[in-house]
């Protein structure tokens, strides 16, 4: 049986975290690229990043060293990357063997900047600051 006071104390946790607005603030660019990541990439890429379909994550920062060139990545896909581009991508030149599914067209530019975020901290390992500098995403009450 649960007591009252370990109710009482989860409660009162709970409230100080929604009050802090914490990592879990709704409007988090980590927090809206984990959702975007849950929902659209990891079919393909595996819930914790480590390929299926896709390939894995885990070097993805390595892959690409700008965030700009990710989030373009993200947005074309692969065939408009081929179109723009050519047959290889990233930084060591990685032909296109797979399709991936350009975004551009389904999510916003604040959703895709934040799920290239997401993935270079959490997959690229990244530190979060810088992932989100050079994404162009900023965290709740920052100057951005």
């Amino acid at each position: 049986m649960i007591r009252r006071s370990h109710v009482l104390v989860c409660v009162a946790f709970l409230l100080l975290l929604a009050a802090c607005g914490g990592a879990e603030a709704s409007d988090s660019p980590l927090r809206q690229g984990r959702e975007v990541y849950g929902n659209i990439c990891s079919a393909c890429h595996g819930s914790n990043g480590q390929g299926g379909i896709g390939p894995a994550l885990a070097d993805v920062a390595k892959t690409f060293p700008s965030c700009d060139e990710h989030v373009e990545w993200i947005t074309l896909g692969s065939d408009q990357w081929k179109i723009v581009h050519g047959d290889t991508y990233g930084a060591n030149d990685s032909p296109i063997e797979q399709v991936m599914p350009g975004q551009g067209a389904t999510l916003s530019a604040e959703q895709i900047k934040a799920v290239a975020a997401y993935e270079r901290v959490f997959y690229g390992g990244m530190d979060e600051g810088t992932a989100l500098d050079e994404c162009g995403v900023s965290t709740p009450g920052s100057s951005e």
